[in-house]
């Protein structure tokens, strides 16, 4: 008579090690949610009402894969938490006007919702979010 096991989630953490899988799990959780500095971003408020449309005096948008603005666009190629606040070192490869570039940054998102930037050449900004329309 063969004998039939069910194995369930449980046993199999068990047997390939907990801390293994529950890291697996935690990263794929984490790779699904958007980060905290995504959205729209402007360091003029009043820009925050054309969130989303395309011309002069629009807010820029912060997101997983990549940042826009008016004429300029940045790919992320890494991120990682630097282990200080809600802070991530980011690593981008750019295009603006046709000049192609890297830069990298640290993103700071405070607890009055704001987004602190600073890039390797010492350039700072200070965004305020703006909310999604729609």
């Amino acid at each position: 008579m063969s004998r039939r096991y069910h194995v369930g989630i449980a046993s199999v953490l068990h047997r390939c090690g907990l801390g293994f899988w529950a890291l697996l799990l935690a990263g794929a959780a984490v790779a699904g949610e958007a980060p905290l500095w995504e959205g729209y971003w402007s360091g003029n408020a009043a820009w925050c009402a054309r969130a989303g449309e395309v011309g002069d005096e629009t807010p820029d948008w912060y997101g997983r894969d990549g940042f826009f603005g008016i004429e300029w666009s940045c790919e992320v190629e890494a991120v990682r938490a630097t282990g200080v606040g809600n802070s991530w070192a980011v690593e981008t490869a750019c295009l603006d006007a046709g000049y192609a570039y890297r830069q990298s940054q640290i993103f700071l998102v405070t607890y009055e919702d704001r987004l602190l930037i600073l890039d390797e050449t010492g350039v700072t900004a200070n965004l305020v979010r703006c909310e999604k329309k729609g």
